[in-house]
């Protein structure tokens, strides 16, 4: 099996989806954002608020260049898609799977603000972000998979493709 690397926007389903996928293939997983929460002991949204936006996803960079190639499934932070050498790392060892979720049903599952730590700018709002960041999605992904789907069939789809 090939390693796999989640990218998408905060509530596109990366965390669910790659934890359920490891446990159902007995394989290890990690998720970037618990490991900058576990680093800073805060969440996300208690770092940005203390050391802004750019810290953040320069943590992001740093955990995802820390990971060890033998992790096999990888749900990375929604801003992981700004860092070339992040990418360029995940792609050199694992298949990027992007979970392409609509802007509504983001809103739905996380609300309109940026209550969950989204590494981007003050002022900036959930349409922004998500303008601004899904042609990084699309250009660095292996795969894309329809995020309106539900979990049993994203990771059917998976296991199919791998």
């Amino acid at each position: 099996m090939d390693n796999i690397s989640f990218i998408g926007m905060a509530g596109c389903g990366k965390s669910t989806i790659g934890k359920a996928l490891s446990i159902k293939l007995g394989v290890n997983f990690i998720d970037t954002d618990l490991l900058i929460e576990e680093k800073f002991k805060a969440s996300l949204e208690q770092i940005k608020k203390n050391k802004g936006y750019k810290f953040v996803r320069q943590a992001e960079e740093d955990v995802i260049l820390a990971t060890a190639n033998n992790i096999k499934i990888i749900s990375t932070g929604g801003s992981a898609v700004y860092s070339e050498k992040s990418m360029a790392y995940l792609s050199s060892f694992s298949k990027i799977i992007y979970i392409n979720t609509p802007l509504d049903l983001i809103k739905q599952r996380i609300g309109e603000g940026q209550e969950r730590g989204l590494a981007a700018p003050d002022g900036m709002d959930i349409d922004d972000i998500y303008r601004e960041r899904e042609p990084l999605y699309t250009k660095w992904a292996d795969i894309t998979l329809d995020g309106k789907k539900s979990i049993e069939e994203i990771i059917t789809t998976i296991i199919y493709l791998i």
